[in-house]
């Protein structure tokens, strides 16, 4: 089993009985062919700081969706999330305690901001620089901290949204729909596959997984890949086939550095996390594993979410 990096959390507060406010950012780098390794900061107007993009977590919206989406609101950069960093928890004046989560971000695109009252500077600096205008401690470590990690692709391992009872169903199971719910956690999960740069979809050809990922298929314009290996019907029992095809989506996602998501049953999941030398867990409905895969197929950093629906 190759070592697994998980984020660590790093407290600048006191422990507190008090519920935090949760928030989310990233590190965003990029590298200048004159200036080498850039890092992008903000300068808050309210505050008179320099710090690193991040901001609240709006209702119903994930941790990473957040992250992504606090970045190019307050730099004009999109990017996918990388692996995941520290959380930092600290003190916000009368708001209270806040929690924020942190991840690499691996820029896809960028456009200019216009300064505002939440951010007026947008700023590009060489990392020497960048360190030494950050005015908090945390945000120097966590810049050390990113530039710390291998590159890495993410494989996301999902278990479909929540389908119709089988005492309900009287076809075949393999037609069996997702439920209300179900259609919930799949609408949800559209921008949290997004957050990731998800641009290639992998499904067991059972109904509840493919339409698990169609509500980001349709936003992406992406076709979804199916194998009947994956099924239960199939890949329950064929440990070794399923390892087999899972190894071949892994050495895909590499050669093309191509994030991938795959939507899998419960009864299937053993043989894939085995494949990739994850322990063993169990998944509830709509909830995923991120697996931040080195260029040698290891897995880096390993994250688990789910939506709340």
């Amino acid at each position: 089993m190759p070592s697994v990096s998980t984020a660590r959390t790093r407290k600048d507060a006191a422990p507190s009985s008090r519920r935090p406010i949760l928030a989310g950012g990233a590190v965003v780098t990029r590298e200048d062919p004159q200036r080498g390794i850039e890092v992008v900061i903000i300068h808050r107007k309210r505050y008179d700081d320099w710090t690193l993009p991040k901001g609240k977590l709006d209702v119903g919206e994930s941790l990473p969706a957040c992250a992504v989406r606090e970045v190019e609101e307050e730099t004009g950069v999109t990017i996918r999330l990388s692996v995941p960093l520290d959380s930092i928890t600290y003190e916000a004046g009368t708001a209270g305690l806040k929690k924020v989560d942190y991840w690499g971000g691996v820029v896809l695109d960028s456009v200019r901001r216009s300064p505002d009252a939440e951010v007026d500077v947008v700023s590009w600096l060489p990392v020497r620089a960048a360190l030494g205008r950050l005015t908090y401690t945390h945000d120097h470590f966590l810049v050390q901290q990113w530039l710390e990690q291998p590159p890495t692709t993410p494989l996301i391992i999902l278990r479909h949204a929540k389908a119709m009872d089988r005492k309900d169903w009287s076809r075949k199971d393999w037609a069996r729909p997702i439920n209300s719910r179900g259609r919930r956690q799949a609408k949800m999960l559209a921008p949290m596959l997004a957050a990731y740069g998800v641009t290639r979809l992998v499904s067991s050809t059972s109904t509840r997984c493919t339409t698990t990922l169609l509500p980001y298929a349709h936003q992406h314009e992406l076709s979804v890949e199916t194998y009947s290996l994956l099924s239960e019907e199939e890949g329950e029992d064929n440990p070794k086939g399923v390892a087999k095809l899972t190894r071949e989506i892994r050495a895909a996602t590499l050669s093309n550095a191509e994030p991938t998501a795959v939507c899998v049953h419960r009864p299937v999941l053993p043989h894939i996390l085995n494949a990739l030398q994850i322990p063993p867990r169990n998944l509830v409905t709509g909830e995923f594993l991120v697996a931040h895969l080195t260029a040698d197929g290891a897995v880096h950093a390993l994250e688990r979410h789910r939506p709340q629906a």
